[in-house]
This record gives structure tokens, sequence and C-alpha cells, in this order.
């Protein structure tokens, strides 16, 4: 089966945006779309993912950010800070990161006059003023206003577990550490911190911690031992749920999506099956990692030559894109 190049992009972002509107809508954004039930929303990487989507939704984006100026409270700003600096890596392959470093400075100035939890930012690399894109993000920052459609987050939500565990917990690394073990059988510091966008140092004196309270168990007592959750179903009765939303790694996710967002965005790479193909096949092994959790099925490019490849990976892509929007 073959889709067109100009189908494909269609779906992709209708699709990668509604996956967004779904989760903002659960954060407390008004909108008309359904809020999301099946899957944790994870707010640092949402907010990236956003801001670097942002132009092909300006309603999204004004949304979001607005959202943000009012509860500002839950943003994780040093874990916001490792997973700014993912996104802002540029491939190789393509002219542009999935995120402008100078997008950053200009959504904290915005969210700074119109927040009442004001944020410290290091000033990022300035970007070339011939930029179109980076102008038409400056036009957009520049003519912000709240428009009041947004509302507090429901805590009882399954899906805003992360801002649950926030409120008892505090903005930091324990949050995502009790998520991460509640839907795992167990990890060590290394891999945790690597999941979740923390210093290891940090995870592992987190875990040492719990373990002498006996609410975590380590597994061995090697170097980097492992570590499982003791009392899992007692845990989340306590904090009034049945069972964990499904996980997934939104962040590597959502920086998989933007990549191929980018490429779908600019030329020459947005109207050029071999080009993209090519990416694509660089792209494999993450792609293939998500598609492995999603269950779906993604293609190997050494069946495909040239620009072949370029139908079996895109329908894989939206497979991807339609399991994340329905649920698992």
């Amino acid at each position: 089966m073959e889709i067109p190049l100009t189908e494909f992009k269609e779906r992709f972002f209708d699709n990668l945006i509604e996956i967004h509107w779904r989760q903002w809508t659960t954060l407390g954004v008004a909108s008309h779309v359904k809020p999301e039930k099946t899957w944790v929303v994870d707010l640092e990487p949402l907010i990236i993912s956003t801001l670097a989507i942002g132009l092909h939704d300006k309603r999204l984006l004004s949304s979001s950010i607005e959202w943000l100026t009012k509860n500002g409270e839950w943003i994780n700003l040093s874990r916001l800070k490792r997973i700014v600096k993912v996104f802002s890596e540029r491939l190789p392959e393509l002219k542009a990161p999935p995120l402008y470093p100078g997008l950053l400075e200009l959504f904290v100035n915005t969210y700074n006059r119109n927040a009442r939890y004001k944020i410290k930012y290091p000033k990022t690399d300035s970007y070339n003023a011939e930029d179109n894109v980076m102008n038409d993000y400056k036009t957009f920052f520049n003519n912000f206003k709240v428009r009041n459609v947004t509302t507090a987050p429901n805590l009882q939500r399954s899906s805003m577990i992360q801002l649950l565990l926030r409120n008892i917990f505090g903005v930091d690394a324990r949050t995502e550490i009790l998520i991460y073990l509640l839907a795992h059988e167990g990890g060590n510091s290394n891999s945790i911190a690597k999941e979740i966008f923390y210093n290891q140092k940090n995870i592992y004196t987190i875990l040492e911690r719990w373990s002498h309270a006996q609410m975590v168990t380590k597994i061995s007592e090697q170097k980097n031992p492992r570590y499982s959750l003791n009392r899992k179903k007692e845990l989340l009765h306590a904090i009034g749920l049945k069972e964990i939303p499904s996980y997934l790694n939104w962040t590597k996710t959502f920086l998989l999506l933007g990549r191929l967002a980018k490429a779908l965005s600019i030329p020459p790479w947005s109207d050029d099956e071999y080009l993209l193909s090519s990416l694509f096949r660089d792209s494999f092994n993450e792609t293939k990692s998500i598609g492995r959790w999603l269950r779906i099925n993604i293609p190997e490019p050494s069946h495909y030559p040239g620009k072949q490849f370029f139908s079996p990976f895109a329908l894989g892509v939206l497979g991807i894109l339609n399991r994340l929007k329905k649920g698992g």
C-alpha cells in the first residue's frame, strides 16, 4: 500500500496536533477535543513539543501558554532545561533542530510578562533575523493575549498522576521516579535517569533513601543496583487510583515526531520522498523502539531500496500516531 506525500503530511499534522490538544484539554484548556484518558501526561516534554510545532496551530500554542502562565508552579524548570537541550540538537541530515534555541527566550519573556510565578532562564543563542520561522514566532509572542480559556487541572483524572504526585511530593525528581517504578518492574539509577531526564546521582540518592525506608527493594548489591517499588496497589489506592495509566516516554516520542515534523515543514525534505526516505532510515531505530512499545510494526529499511521505503515507513508512523490518539 502506498500513500502520497501530500496525504501523509496532512494526516501526520492533523493527528499530531490532536494528540497535543487531548493532553492540554486534560490539563484544563477549553476545547472541543476529548481529554486524554489512556496515557500519563508528562508536562515538560508536552511544553517543548507544543512550542516546536506551535506555528501549525497557533490557537493550541496560545492556549497552552495561557495555561502555563496561570499554572507555572507545576513546571520543573531543571527538567525542562534538560529536555530543551535534547530538542535543540541539530541532526546532520536537517538544517534545523526540532526546537530553535532562541524560541525559549521568546517564550520565557512572554511567560514572565503574564505569569504570577516568574522563571529565570539563561539567554540562548540569538537567531538569524532573516529566519522566517523565528520571525513568525516573534510576531506571535509579541501579539499574545490572555483569552481566559483555561481552568485549573483536575488532579483526580488518572492521566494527571504526575501533577497529583507533584502536589504531594513537590516538583522534583521523586514524582517521575515513582511513576517509572509504578509502570515498570524495576530499574537502576542510570536507566531511570536516562528515561526521565534527571541527574543520575540525584536519582541514586533518592532510591537509596527509599530503600532504607523500605519503600523500594534493592534487588542486588552490585555497583549499580536495581530497585523495585513495594506495595504498588496500596500506594495507588492511597492516591485514589485503581491502576496507573499507560506509560510512555513522551520525551523520546515527541522528539522523534518533532524531527519528522521539522523535515515535513522545510524544503527540500518537505517535497522529496527520496530525501525523506533517507531521513526515515536514520530514524528507524528510534521509531522501531516506540513502535514496539505501542505494538506497531515498523518495516525494516533493508527490504525497501531508495524511496520505496517512504510509504511503508510513513504508514508505520501514522499507525503510531493513531495509537497515541486512540489509546493503547
